[in-house]
Parts: C-alpha cells; structure tokens; sequence
C-alpha cells in the first residue's frame, strides 16, 4: 500500500521551472508552446500571482520518467506530483471558497456517496475559471500527452463531472468507475486531473484516494489529499477508486477535478458511474449499488428523488421541528 507522508507547506518561491526538462528554454517553449498567460487581461489585478504557464509548474523529474512511473503503475495508470501549481495559484481559490454561498452546487446524498460539487456549466469564481481554463489551454493538453502517451486530448470546458468537489465531515465517495462516455459529447473519458487544496491534512482525517483492483477487489493505493498534491488518473474499465473512508467530523475535503477527453467512444460505453463491491460495504451501500448499476438512469434518478423527499417529511416530524 502506497501511502506518501509529507509536512504540507505552500512554498514561498515558485517550484523547480519544467523548462530544465529539455536541452535548452527555446526547446521547451516550442515543445509546448507557451505563448502568453491564460488571464492576460487581468494579469495586472492578480498582484504577486505568478503567470499561469507551463514554464511554472512544478516538475521536478524528466516528463520521460514522469512517463514511464505513470504507465507502469499499479492497479492501473496513474502519477502522483506534488506542488505542481505553485501554491501562489491555489491559494487564490480557498479565498475564493469563503464565499461560496454563492456558487451554483449540486448535492449527491446517499448511502454510496455524501458530498457536493460545483454544477456544469456554473459560472465559477475568477481563480478557480482561471485554473480549469489553464489546465484545457493548448499547452498544458500537450503537456498532459508527454506525460501519458495519449494523443489528442479533448477538454470539456463545461466541467461535467469536475469543478470543485467538497466533502464535509462524515462525507465519502464509495468504490466506483467513473463514466467512460461523456453523456452529452459522447467522447471517451480518458484522463481525470484531481489537485487536492486541504491545508494541514493529516492521512488519519479520513477522505484518502484509493485505487483499487477490480477482481480481485483489493485496495492497492491510498494517497492522503494533501494540499498543493495532485493526481493525474487513466480512466478506463478497471479504473476502481474512490475516497470510502469518511472524512472526520467538522473538517473539508476540497478538491479540484477536470475530465480529458478523446474523439473515439464506442457503443458499449457507459455515460454513468458505476460502483464497485468491495470487502467491508454495508449492506445498504451494496443495494443502492446493485440498483444503480442495474436500472435506467430515469428510474435510478426516480428513486433518488422519492428517497430524498421521504428524509426530508422524516426530518421535519423530528421532535423541536
């Protein structure tokens, strides 16, 4: 079990340039490309801020290795890079997460999973737009290529599936494989980028990422969401994960999530999730899990609409209500 232990701290500096992985700075900009900052225009509001370029980022091995550690990893395909978006860049979007009474949310609360996340096509805070616009651009698609061999990336500028996800206390996300069709582009989900934004997290607080494998069912990796940490995840058949592990009353889990895509789907893929058994599953979470995987999403969604409807009637003949 994969489990990467380390004090979080948001560094002062920028991080080690992703120029030193070529032969020269020219090599690196026609490799990827950099042109101008992402924000251009409001570059000058963003004060110390440092510019949303591939040049910043924080690798700190050859992108041949990142690679091949990528490519070889087990139980399927995935890297763990920390402090790859400066700290001066993420900082920004827990400031933002101060006001978020404001932002468009969509709840899921049920025995598989208890959380809430940013709706599709919600008008999102400058800081946080400003990263999914930098993680979609041109060259960091590139980048995302060097990195995992998979050619002709795709973003999903309505971040269905992504935005920033929140998990409170007692919150979780059970075993699961992510959608592998966009329900409305039908393009193949490929890629999943997750950077975790939990300051001073503790591996014990619960909410840990696990990969595990799907026959049998054996969790292979778990990685702690630290701060500044980011995951970079295949999406595939196999590609079992989840946070099952709640996190500890009267903290957050907070995560940023983009889905990469490829023009290449196939009838047989599923545009929904589907969850996966595991050993230590209550028996409620494996009902909901069988119906889930079983029914038309119409009837699935049905249900989940008659559930929620019956707690909230159940909730408010609570004695003091």
């Amino acid at each position: 079990m994969q489990d990467r232990k380390r004090k979080t701290r948001a560094p002062p500096g920028l991080p080690t340039s992703a120029c030193h992985l070529f032969p020269s700075p020219p090599t690196c900009d026609e490799r990827f490309n950099m042109g101008p900052t992402i924000s251009d225009d409001t570059q000058s509001d963003k004060g110390s801020s440092p510019p949303f370029t591939v040049r910043a980022l924080g690798l700190k091995e050859p992108v041949e290795r990142l690679r091949n550690s990528y490519q070889s990893a087990h139980p399927f395909p995935h890297l763990i890079i920390d402090d790859l978006f400066p700290a001066q860049w993420l900082l920004p979007i827990l400031n933002d997460y101060r006001h978020r009474s404001d932002w468009q949310w969509k709840s899921y609360d049920t025995a598989l999973q208890k959380k809430i996340g940013t709706a599709p096509n919600a008008d999102l805070p400058d800081n946080i737009q400003r990263y999914f616009d930098f993680v979609y651009s041109g060259p960091f698609l590139r980048l995302l290529t060097s990195l995992t061999g998979i050619e002709n990336l795709l973003p999903d500028p309505s971040l269905y599936g992504g935005g920033m996800h929140v998990v409170s206390g007692g919150g979780h996300f059970d075993l699961h494989i992510d959608f592998q069709k966009h329900p409305q582009t039908k393009l193949t989900n490929r890629l999943a980028l997750l950077t975790y934004l939990n300051a001073d997290w503790d591996s014990r607080n619960g909410g840990n990422l696990e990969l595990w494998t799907v026959r049998p069912s054996a969790r292979a990796v778990e990685i702690p969401p630290l701060f500044g940490r980011t995951v970079l995840m295949e999406q595939s058949k196999i590609a079992a994960h989840g946070h099952p592990s709640p996190v500890r009353p009267g903290l957050e889990r907070k995560a940023l999530i983009a889905y990469f895509y490829t023009n290449d789907a196939t009838s047989e893929m599923k545009s929904t999730t589907v969850y996966v058994s595991r050993p230590g599953q209550s028996a409620s979470a494996r009902l909901q899990s069988a119906l889930h995987n079983t029914l038309p999403t119409p009837m699935v969604r049905l249900l989940q609409k008659t559930r929620h409807m019956l707690k909230a009637r159940m909730t408010q003949r609570l004695p003091g209500r």
